[in-house]
């Protein structure tokens, strides 16, 4: 492919400016509390224990909602903006090419309400820093029991993390699927999972119920 020195040029601007907002981003991670990191999609599907998946087509996607990279979750930050100043010639040649050729589709693993890409990173930079609002997106949805939402932080993963073991030993997801029982303190649901136990265990000899699981 070729690419006009100008067009090059321009681009390697564009990925100079996206780094400086990458910089600003961490400052304001560090004054908020909020983290600028991207999801591991591996270690989310892990603590979730996502197994299904299920193909969902060629989709139009927003782009606020892909919080991680299968890959490369260290290259970017939240908002996808680069990190490393070693990218700029292969971000560059991705947004030059964009401008020459159009969007290609990205391929994305779809968990609850958020995507995680398997392959196009840079495409995504590209797109968020010039403010794209969706981007076309190859979906695999994997199954998981708790979802996940834009707007969720490590702490939230690992509170959700511990809400699907909480479910998979109690399958009260199944047995009561209106009911909502999450919290918001990391470490509650194995002294609530005590709890239960410690009730149901009073039961079964005067209700001839199956014992308490183990805990």
């Amino acid at each position: 492919m070729h690419l006009e020195i100008s067009d090059y040029t321009a681009s390697i601007e564009d990925f100079r400016a996206a780094r400086r907002r990458a910089a600003l981003e961490a400052v304001m991670a560090r004054v908020t509390g909020k983290s600028a990191d991207l999801l591991s999609f591996d270690v989310v599907r892990d603590l979730l224990k996502g197994k299904n998946t299920l193909p969902r087509g060629l989709q139009e996607i927003p782009l606020n909602a892909i919080i991680g990279s299968v890959g490369r979750y260290h290259d970017f930050t939240r908002s996808f903006l680069p990190r490393d100043d070693r990218d700029a010639e292969r971000w560059a040649r991705v947004q030059a090419s964009i401008d020459q050729r159009g969007m290609p589709p990205i391929e994305v693993y779809q968990i609850g309400e958020v995507y995680f890409v398997l392959d196009g990173n840079h495409r995504v930079s590209v797109a968020r820093s010039r403010g794209y609002p969706t981007i076309q997106a190859h979906v695999t949805e994997i199954e998981t029991r708790v979802p996940l939402s834009p707007n969720d932080q490590p702490d939230d993963l690992i509170r959700k993390a511990e809400y699907t073991s909480f479910l998979e030993t109690t399958r009260l997801d199944e047995v009561r699927p209106k009911a909502d029982l999450q919290v918001t303190v990391p470490g509650s649901y194995r002294l609530l999972i005590h709890q239960i136990a410690d009730e149901r265990s009073q039961l079964p000899e005067a209700q001839g119920l199956e014992p308490p699981w183990s805990v």
